[in-house]
C-alpha cells in the first residue's frame, strides 16, 4: 500500500499564514511611515525652554475638574499661562479656566457652547507653530469619565 498523501488544504493553509504574516509586516511599515508622516508636518512641536523637564504626575481625578499646570506637562504644555482649572462640562465639553476667570473651549463643543477659543493663551512651541493641544485635551476628556 502507498504512504498517504498530506490532505491538499494542509498547503494552503501555511501559505495563508505566510500570506498574513507578510500583510501584517506590510501593515505595520505603512503605519509606522504614517506616523512619521504625520508629524513632520507639525511645526508647533514641543517648548524649548519648560520650566521643568521632569513632570509631576497629576492625581487620578476625583470630580469633572483639576488643577493642572506646565509642571505636569513639561515640554506639551501649550499655554502662555503656567496653571489653570481643566473641566469638563455637561459631560463633552473641554475647558480651561485660568486665573481671573476666563474659560476657554479646548474642543469643538465647548466652542459651538459659546467659550471663547483657546488661542490668545496658547504658547508656540520650538518650530514656531502653536503647541498641540492633545495631552492637555486627553486629560479633560477623562475629566468627563469621573
Amino acid at each position: 500500500m502507498s504512504p498517504a498523501a498530506p490532505p491538499p488544504a494542509a498547503a494552503p493553509r501555511a501559505e495563508s499564514r505566510r500570506h498574513t504574516r507578510r500583510h501584517g509586516a506590510f501593515l505595520g511599515a505603512a503605519l509606522a511611515v504614517l506616523a512619521l508622516a504625520g508629524t513632520a508636518g507639525c511645526k508647533g512641536e514641543g517648548r524649548a525652554d519648560p520650566a521643568t523637564t521632569d513632570p509631576a504626575p497629576l492625581p487620578s481625578p476625583t470630580s469633572t475638574k483639576q488643577e493642572i499646570g506646565e509642571e505636569n506637562f513639561a515640554y506639551t504644555w501649550p499655554f502662555t499661562v503656567s496653571r489653570g482649572t481643566a473641566e469638563c462640562r455637561n459631560g463633552d465639553k473641554a475647558v480651561f479656566t485660568v486665573q481671573g476667570g476666563t474659560t476657554y473651549a479646548l474642543n469643538d463643543r465647548a466652542r459651538q457652547a459659546g467659550y471663547p477659543d483657546v488661542a490668545p493663551i496658547r504658547a508656540s512651541g520650538s518650530g514656531g507653530g502653536d503647541i498641540s493641544l492633545g495631552t492637555v485635551l486627553s486629560r479633560t476628556l477623562k475629566l468627563c469619565n469621573s
